[in-house]
């Protein structure tokens, strides 16, 4: 697809945002609607635009005691925010012109991740292994030539490097008394709250199975996982790629390279 076509499609996207607006936060439409517009980006725009799209979208931790009323303003607080992209990535194209060359001719990158994680673990084997079959380079702070900076300095200065973060949350030493479950490590706790004002919303956490969350996660997406069985989150990671511009591949690619994990 042309990229004067799929501003055009994107265009006719934009005039059904009153009618979303409209709707109850419990509809099939939206996603439906957000589907079309990532397909189309995808299949005409820039690697990068479909970040913009997804840029700023708010999540809402949801319990029995969530009223209706809040889950109705979130709805339309995201709906609002997709509708800014989307009209700012209309406004590009309408900037610069649509004779640039296609979307598809365009050369993705190398993303890099920066790995926070507590010591040397299976999870982290399978991790480190899936992401360098999607031909992401990972990043690790001890891993790094250090020039001579401190520890902190280290950290920072991997962080600069990083396009993304991936938490991954393993069983640490501490014990929540009343469920008996582990506590994330502390290290790794710390870099969470590190990573939420370094990478904004490019952050994927996966939780291992029965390790508390901590408070500090609120609004963050994740996926748990157990050191046997990564697919649904390496699944994950895979679809935020996407989504975020940094990877193109096909279901059957994500399958077979989780597969192979």
């Amino acid at each position: 697809m042309d990229r004067a076509r799929a501003v055009e499609l994107l265009k006719e996207c934009l005039k059904e945002i009153p009618h979303l607006k409209e709707l109850h936060h419990h509809n099939q439409e939206r996603q439906l609607w957000e589907n079309k517009v990532e397909d189309i980006i995808k299949a005409g725009l820039d690697a990068d635009d479909v970040g913009r799209f997804l840029a700023g979208r708010q999540y809402l931790l949801v319990s029995p005691l969530t009223l209706d009323n809040e889950l109705q303003k979130h709805y339309l607080e995201n709906v609002n925010k997709s509708e800014t992209n989307l009209k700012s990535i209309i406004q590009k194209y309408e900037i610069l012109g649509l004779e640039t060359q296609p979307a598809a001719l365009v050369e993705l990158k190398t993303a890099r991740a920066f790995i926070a994680h507590e010591g040397q673990t299976v999870a982290l084997s399978k991790l480190t292994k899936f992401l360098d079959a999607l031909g992401i380079k990972c990043l690790m702070a001890e891993g790094e030539p250090s020039d001579g900076r401190s520890v902190e300095r280290q950290v920072k200065w991997t962080y600069q490097q990083a396009d993304f973060v991936v938490i991954l949350a393993t069983k640490g030493r501490a014990v929540d008394k009343r469920s008996g479950e582990a506590y994330m490590g502390m290290n790794v706790a710390d870099e969470l709250g590190r990573a939420r004002g370094v990478f904004n919303n490019r952050i994927i956490l996966l939780l291992q199975s029965g390790v508390e969350p901590h408070a500090n996660i609120s609004e963050i997406v994740y996926e748990r996982f157990t050191p046997q069985s990564m697919d649904k989150a390496l699944t994950k990671i895979a679809r935020e790629l996407t989504g975020w511009g940094l990877i193109r591949a096909s279901r059957e690619e994500m399958k077979k390279n989780v597969q192979t994990i």
